[in-house]
């Protein structure tokens, strides 16, 4: 059965959304759980010992929207009506890195990993420690040995295995003395790459251009070198010579929806197109006749234009912006007579619809449709949705690549599908063309959910709750890190709590026997392995490649809503190198 809403209004959320007129005012938020519980400590500089004051102490968990507490001359701090159950303690301070009590740890279940009271329990002793996060500072020159300023640099962190794809992890500019410093990273292994800025546009292609160099100053990605670094420290001494090639220059005219050239007081914009990232590589002003001209090396990109009406005060309006975009292939010759036509940015609209017989979610309100970037080098942006009382949607000024994503508070309803007709909205990318009209966009909800229930024992046989699962799509174009057909699963972890710790009451609340299944519910129908270790570093449980390996040994299931859950049991194993 499928059910549009009528008289219910659907607040359709892009960021952070105004409610539409039609909207239900919501219910004020319940007031955070209280207890009697109390959880003293001091929070520490890790480098000097020293107690630091005017940290912002929180918890997390239950009781995560009460305000925080702020440590005294001594870096000491006291949390009290702390509920029973299990938290975490989030803690910030300027200029040091965010920490959590217990240490969010490397691997998967150590960042699970809670710190729980009983009412009545006072623990003292609780030292966190602040580091003032690592960084990687140094110099970019030229292939003179001059100074390069407004040089891009991009960090790429290296997963803890080793294997698997880099993934960008922090960015920042050269100073006018080639300086650069990438501050706030965690420790690790990082590549470093940087992307001068190609503002030239001579005729002469013997005219070099700086190319995307790689520390230490080589093009391939394949012979950079890592930069490791640990908690706190400075990588400073690092020095890149950006390498030149060859370049060819790219020329042409921005005009409006109307075909008329664009005036002075805009920029055309370069971006690269790669694996790894989307960086500016080049760009070119717009002349009074609305031509552009620049010089870029070999490679893909995309041309953009972003026009704001004169005027403007504040933030944009769908009409006071227009925006252009234009997909390149650069090689050996010229690119000459390439026009960007402006519009304003795409418009989505649609209804939801709700398949099955179940209430309504109670605050239908809450339920957040929205687009998102891909995970890797995609520029997304969009103005504000809004809703109407039969459920319809609309958004406009969409700009890029995007995903389209509806999350929320929707109880038992899950997201079926995001359709245009036969084309799928949800799984895969859709580029937004300047002024597209994206009409009868369907956001199905459904209130049946597969359900995969786990057994999983040891290498004796033994039940066990100590472990990860990783149940993914046997569809390998599905191995994406934001993709729905991949989920990771951690059993509730044992109690943490600080050694040495005086208290009253109950000490311990350990996990009770396996009393039941672990269920992982709410997959999309279809064919999934599953595999269970014994733990795994995040950025390795969701790497392509090491999903490969581990599909060699996984169980295979198919998980669909028309039956019981599937139950199997699964074997706990120790990842592999």
């Amino acid at each position: 059965m499928s059910r549009s809403i009528g008289a219910l209004g659907i607040t359709w959320l892009i960021t952070c959304a105004a409610h539409a007129q039609s909207t239900p005012s919501r219910d004020r938020a319940p007031a955070p759980p209280t207890g009697t519980a109390i959880i003293k400590g001091r929070v520490i500089d890790a480098q000097t010992g020293i107690g630091l004051a005017r940290a912002r102490v929180r918890l997390q968990g239950p009781a995560s929207n009460r305000p925080p507490v702020v440590t005294d001359d001594t870096g000491a701090f006291k949390l009290t009506d702390v509920p029973a159950g299990s938290v975490f303690i989030g803690v910030d301070r300027s200029g040091y890195m965010s920490a959590r009590y217990p240490d969010i740890g490397k691997t998967i279940r150590a960042i699970f990993r809670s710190l729980t009271v009983a009412n009545g329990q006072v623990l003292e002793g609780v030292n966190i420690l602040l580091y003032r996060g690592s960084a990687i500072a140094g110099r970019i020159v030229d292939a003179n040995g001059e100074p390069a300023e407004f040089v891009q640099i991009q960090v790429l962190r290296i997963p803890t295995s080793g294997h698997g794809k880099p993934q960008p992890r922090g960015s920042g500019s050269t100073n006018d003395l080639g300086e650069f410093r990438i501050p706030r990273l965690e420790p690790g292994s990082y590549l470093l790459r940087a992307q001068g800025r190609n503002t030239t546009a001579g005729d002469d292609p013997s005219d070099a251009q700086s190319l995307p160099t790689y520390y230490p100053s080589v093009l391939s990605i394949d012979d950079a070198q890592p930069i490791t670094i640990e908690r706190g420290q400075t990588a400073s001494g690092i020095e890149i010579m950006l390498l030149d090639g060859m370049s060819s220059v790219v020329s042409g005219i921005v005009v409006d929806a109307k075909g008329q050239p664009l005036s002075m007081g805009t920029y055309v914009n370069a971006r690269a197109i790669s694996e790894f990232s989307d960086m500016v590589a080049g760009g070119s002003a717009v002349r009074s006749d609305g031509t552009f001209r620049m010089k870029l090396p070999p490679g893909d990109y995309n041309l953009e234009v972003q026009s704001t009406r004169a005027g403007v005060i504040g933030r944009p309006g769908p009409d006071d912006q227009q925006f252009g975009r234009l997909r390149i292939s650069v090689g050996g010759a010229p690119l000459s007579d390439l026009t960007i036509v402006l519009g304003s940015g795409a418009t989505m609209s649609g209804k939801l619809v709700f398949e099955g017989d179940s209430p309504l979610p109670p605050h239908p309100e809450q339920i957040m449709v929205g687009v998102g970037p891909p995970p890797f080098g995609s520029m997304c942006q969009s103005d504000r949705g809004t809703a109407g009382a039969d459920g319809s949607f609309r958004v406009q000024g969409i700009v890029g690549t995007c995903i389209v994503r509806v999350t929320g508070n929707m109880g038992r309803w899950n997201v079926k599908s995001v359709t245009q007709g036969d084309a799928d909205l949800m799984d895969r990318p859709v580029t937004f063309d300047p002024g597209q009209q994206l009409r009868n966009v369907q956001v199905v909800l459904t209130d049946k959910r597969t359900e995969l229930a786990l057994n999983v024992v040891d290498d004796r046989g033994v039940a066990t709750r100590e472990y990860v699962a990783i149940v993914f799509s046997a569809d390998k174009t599905k191995w994406n890190d934001m993709s729905r057909y991949l989920r990771l699963y951690v059993p509730q972890p044992p109690a943490s709590t600080p050694p040495a710790a005086p208290f009253r009451g109950t000490t311990d609340l350990r996990l009770a026997p396996l009393e039941r299944r672990d269920l992982v519910a709410g997959l999309p129908p279809g064919e999934y392995y599953v595999v269970v270790l014994t733990d795994i570093a995040p950025d390795d449980a969701r790497d392509p490649s090491i999903l490969e390996r581990l599909a060699a040994g996984a169980t295979r299931v198919s998980l669909t809503t028309d039956r019981a859950p599937v139950d199997i049991t699964v074997r706990r194993v120790e990842p592999r190198d």
